[in-house]
């Protein structure tokens, strides 16, 4: 076999696809054909052994599920694996969930939650702020599991919603649109709690923006990691020292690409009570030199994001697939 190339697989219906091999036959080389190759090519190919460097053509048909591994779907030819984070003692909201993501054809893999407030102090990461309630540490190091999980498994990307949320039908064609930009993120923010302020990287075709935060969206209820991302995230920020919605909104301190989509695709359900209690620094006193602190490092995310837009941007120029870049 001197040459195996294949052509792009036409989808029939969810369940078919239908592709083709193109052979370049050497017949002294027969035994050398791809392991998966059907018996209709192997046939065509022994019929024409005795005619060196002749063109075969064989049609491939195979039968593939639409959902090819447990937790992931798939989407035009990108597979997502999508995780959610549920505390195992939680089965209703479990169900919940599951069954929203069912309803828009999702399948999901359960990632089962760190119970913080039944670890005790030796257990925690060395540097773990002492002022986060257990609810907390309980759901940042969740993240860091999920993280971990990406790594282990290498996976190139994956998404993860937290148990109480609402994802908009369009969210896996939005993920896979932003993944075709080039645009080089470690994590795309799915959901924002606040109004979303920042720059403009690109537009996708549905209108939806990819926009670098310059002020704080706040929440974790869904985001997109591709695999060095959570790489990144896990050298940055795998200790617990605030909320961990908090340490993805200094995404800018540490050097990590932190977009997020606007609007957003994935939403709080207000239904659901949240599982944190005594949430990090709502008690925090105010004090002069806490505004100032505040102020200069607003001062020097504006710079940051700035140029980090500009680089972000000029990425996708150079990859000249960045649709709508201003």
């Amino acid at each position: 076999m001197r040459e195996v190339r294949q052509c792009p697989v036409t989808k029939i219906t969810p369940a078919l696809t239908l592709g083709c091999s193109f052979f370049t036959v050497d017949y002294g080389r027969i035994g050398a054909m791809t392991p998966d190759a059907p018996v209709s090519t192997w046939f065509l190919a022994v019929l024409r052994a005795a005619m060196p460097a002749v063109p075969v053509i064989g049609i491939n048909l195979a039968i593939i599920p639409r959902f090819g591994r447990r937790g992931g779907t798939a989407v035009g030819r990108v597979f997502m694996h999508i995780f959610v984070i549920n505390l195992e003692r939680d089965g209703a909201r479990r169900a919940q969930i599951l069954s929203h993501l069912k309803g828009l054809g999702l399948d999901a893999e359960v990632l089962p939650a760190v119970e913080g407030a039944k670890l005790p102090p030796e257990a925690l990461p060395a540097g773990t702020h002492p002022g986060l309630s257990g609810g907390e540490i309980g759901c940042y190091l969740s993240h860091v599991r999920f993280w971990e999980t990406v790594v282990e498994r290498g996976l190139p990307h994956a998404i993860v919603l937290e148990d109480d949320v609402h994802c908009r039908p369009d969210m896996l064609n939005v993920a896979e649109e932003a993944i075709a930009t080039g645009l080089p993120f470690d994590a795309l923010r799915l959901s924002a709690l606040r109004p979303i302020h920042g720059k403009l990287l690109a537009t996708l075709s549905n209108g939806v923006r990819l926009v670098l935060p310059t002020k704080n969206p706040s929440g974790t209820q869904g985001y997109l990691v591709s695999l060095e991302g959570a790489r990144r995230l896990l050298e940055q920020l795998s200790v617990p020292r605030c909320p961990i919605d908090n340490a993805l909104d200094l995404y800018w301190k540490y050097g990590l690409r932190i977009p997020l989509v606007s609007p957003s695709v994935v939403e709080e359900d207000a239904s659901l009570a949240s599982t944190i209690v005594g949430r990090y620094g709502m008690n925090e006193r105010k004090t002069v030199f806490r505004h100032l602190a505040r102020v200069a490092r607003a001062e020097r995310r504006k710079w940051t994001v700035f140029f980090m837009a500009r680089r972000l941007k000029a990425s996708l120029r150079a990859a000249g697939r960045g649709r709508g870049v201003s």
